[in-house]
């Protein structure tokens, strides 16, 4: 399994990584964070015109709320990637799958973060690149039903459930959903756990968290522990 650079949009995707909880500041300055970049701002103005067609970025906020309109840019990308230009009409069942993803991690996130969506947002574009390419290898990135099983054994909640995900992923690739699932239930620390992978399994391991990392823009995964 191997996870490609994708070339995210960073603008997006800096806004999937915060928290958006209405109460909070970056919910805030959404309107400002969009109206200040003319390239999402026109995307925006795209993707809202049959709310507002004077493109009032308040009244449209007010009117998708941060989830209408996050859904709404997801999307618009994804059509573009698909069919190399950009639709005149949003065509949301492409964000299903993603939506669906996301609401299977709910009960493991912290609220007010996206990170179950960019995760899933990062796998569909992904695929989608593997699948133009002619490599239908991108339906290994999907294969993720084994690790809600090692997840159900944690009563508690992360923000950065999509490294979580990678990580458990991996590990059920190379040792076996079993094997992980005794592990975490005798307590197994992580770095113990590392451990038991060979050297090659290492090496997949972290370019894949370098590939993922460097297509969302991330890089304090790498020099902080959070694992």
């Amino acid at each position: 399994m191997k996870y490609p650079f994708v070339n995210l949009p960073d603008h997006f995707v800096r806004l999937l990584k915060v928290n958006m909880q209405s109460s909070g500041k970056n919910f805030s300055n959404l309107e400002y964070y969009i109206s200040e970049r003319k390239g999402l701002l026109l995307l925006f103005q795209m993707i809202s015109k049959d709310i507002d067609t004077g493109g009032n970025v308040n009244k449209v906020i007010k009117s998708l709320g941060w989830h209408g309109v996050r859904d709404r840019f997801a999307c618009l990308y994804i059509e573009k990637l698909i069919n190399g230009e950009y639709p005149k009409n949003i065509q949301v069942g492409n964000c299903f799958g993603i939506l669906g993803l996301e609401d299977r991690l709910k009960k493991f996130s912290i609220g007010g973060y996206s990170r179950g969506f960019l995760l899933a947002f990062y796998f569909k574009i992904a695929s989608i690149e593997l699948s133009i390419a002619g490599d239908s290898s991108g339906s290994e990135l999907l294969n993720i039903d084994d690790v809600f099983e090692v997840l159900a054994l944690s009563t508690s909640r992360t923000i950065k459930i999509d490294w979580v995900i990678i990580l458990i992923q991996h590990l059920i690739l190379f040792l076996g959903k079993d094997e992980v699932l005794e592990l975490v239930r005798a307590g197994g620390k992580y770095q113990d756990i590392y451990e038991l992978l060979t050297s090659d399994q290492k090496k997949i391991y972290i370019n894949n968290l370098l590939s993922y990392g460097a297509s969302i823009n991330e890089r304090d995964i790498f020099i902080s522990d959070h694992v």
